[in-house]
């Protein structure tokens, strides 16, 4: 579920949004998510990275928001491209917020190690141009 903090911030400021989470049965997803792609005066979809991680088009959508970063960066990649699909025919501009000092700085080092693994794994390289062995990185 978002954060609910976020979710005040946002109703507090005027914004008309709506919330998909595993709360929601299918059928009621869905009426949701046709509320948000149809209606102009929602602009805000809040989805949860577990449910909205597949199975979604959100080619309607222009920003993406990651509020909690997750420790696998597939899952990000995976929310991010929901609004990244065929069709989208706008800029998508994708935000995280990310506090000093705290757990989700960690997160985004984990995130990058696995990265360059992979980038190594396949090209012997990873992304700031590091080789050598898997003990090195």
């Amino acid at each position: 579920e978002p954060p609910i903090t976020f979710v005040f911030v946002l109703r507090d400021r005027g914004v008309a949004l709506r919330r998909i989470d595993g709360s929601l049965g299918n059928d009621e997803r869905l009426r949701v998510l046709n509320e948000f792609k149809n209606d102009p005066t929602i602009s805000v979809l809040l989805i949860t990275m577990q449910t909205g991680a597949v199975g979604l088009t959100l080619t309607v959508a222009t920003q993406v928001h990651i509020i909690e970063p997750q420790w696998n960066p597939s899952v990000e990649e995976q929310a991010i491209a929901r609004a990244l699909r065929m069709g989208q025919s706008k800029s998508v501009k994708v935000f995280r917020y990310i506090m000093k000092n705290t757990v989700e700085e960690r997160i985004l080092a984990l995130q990058k190690k696995k990265r360059d693994l992979v980038r190594f794994t396949i090209d012997g390289n990873s992304r700031d141009g590091v080789s050598g062995t898997l003990e090195t990185i």
